[in-house]
């Protein structure tokens, strides 16, 4: 559970940083965001690798590819020379949506690409974690923008629990 805590909290300060950043002389413009962090507990009979699996096949069969992994856990391992507990970042994209999104307002490639990681706990629980864009910033966007960026929540979601039960 110490490491949950720690990764949300490395979470809450990137998000943080912005606000807290005192830089007017530099030229950079802050804008405030409401964001929700949306976990779900892999059942114990499903194995990291097949959460993972899991993952991967609901994304696609949302159209939703997938573009890119982070492994953590071995840049952890790497760095302090003792072994890390699993952790990965998985990074999808809807290019489409994310067009539309950008004409709408180009400050959404904060939130591309679309990221669910899948960790294990200090306790040995695996978790499936994504930040989530607020509901009120989806619906402030153009109609077509909109139904495509809710779309992608709900794939997300989709995808967090097919993971969650090692659906396929």
């Amino acid at each position: 559970m110490n490491l949950l805590r720690l990764i949300f909290a490395v979470l809450l300060a990137l998000a943080l940083q912005p606000a807290l950043a005192d830089t007017p002389d530099q030229g950079i413009a802050y804008t405030d965001v409401k964001l929700q962090i949306a976990r779900i507990q892999i059942q114990d009979s499903v194995s990291f690798d097949d959460a993972v699996e899991s993952l991967k096949l609901r994304a696609n069969q949302h159209n939703l590819k997938f573009v890119g992994v982070s492994q953590i856990y071995k840049e952890i391992a790497a760095l302090t020379g003792k072994p890390a507990k699993r952790m990965e970042i998985f990074s999808f994209c809807d290019g489409l949506t994310a067009n539309k999104m950008l004409q709408a307002d180009p400050q959404m490639i904060a939130f591309m690409p679309c990221r669910i990681a899948i960790l294990e706990d200090a306790q040995g629980k695996r978790w499936v974690i994504s930040m989530m864009m607020d509901l009120k910033l989806i619906a402030a966007m153009p109609e077509d923008s909109r139904k495509s960026a809710e779309g992608v929540m709900a794939s997300m979601k989709d995808m967090m629990v097919a993971a969650s039960k090692g659906d396929l």
